[in-house]
């Protein structure tokens, strides 16, 4: 080979790793910030905006428990760990029971609730929107 061909080679070789650096890059860019548009993400970790009280309606950002599901806090689990207003899916509900942990505990549409890592939630009486 010659010393031409040696050097083609090695700069393929660099910009496929370069490639895949960036496509790795862009794709945990993507997990941090889809769904998680209304807050912001410090090390891994999420800190709402202010929230309005306005009527329930879906945005970027929201996430929506399931009755009888359980979703896990952490960095790669279904959801960030932080601060989260949950609101009741349906507007004839406004009072609705979550399950942090262990404990079942009424809440209001509008509360704010505090997932520590690890942490889990499960919606007990309705849907509850995170928001």
């Amino acid at each position: 080979m010659s010393p031409e061909q040696i050097f083609i080679v090695i700069l393929a070789a660099f910009c496929a790793v370069l490639l895949i650096a960036v496509i790795a890059l862009g794709v945990k860019y993507s997990r941090i910030r889809r769904g998680h548009g209304s807050a912001d993400v410090v090390d891994g970790v999420r800190y709402s905006k202010k929230e309005d009280d306005s009527p329930v309606t879906h945005q970027v950002g929201d996430i929506v428990l399931s009755q009888g599901k359980t979703y896990t806090a952490g960095k790669n689990a279904d959801l960030l760990p932080g601060n989260y207003t949950v609101l009741a899916a349906s507007q004839s509900s406004m009072r609705f029971k979550l399950r942090i942990g262990k404990y079942v505990r009424d809440f209001s549409h509008g509360d704010t609730v505090v997932l520590g890592e690890g942490q889990t939630v499960c919606a007990v009486s309705c849907n509850v929107i995170l928001r």
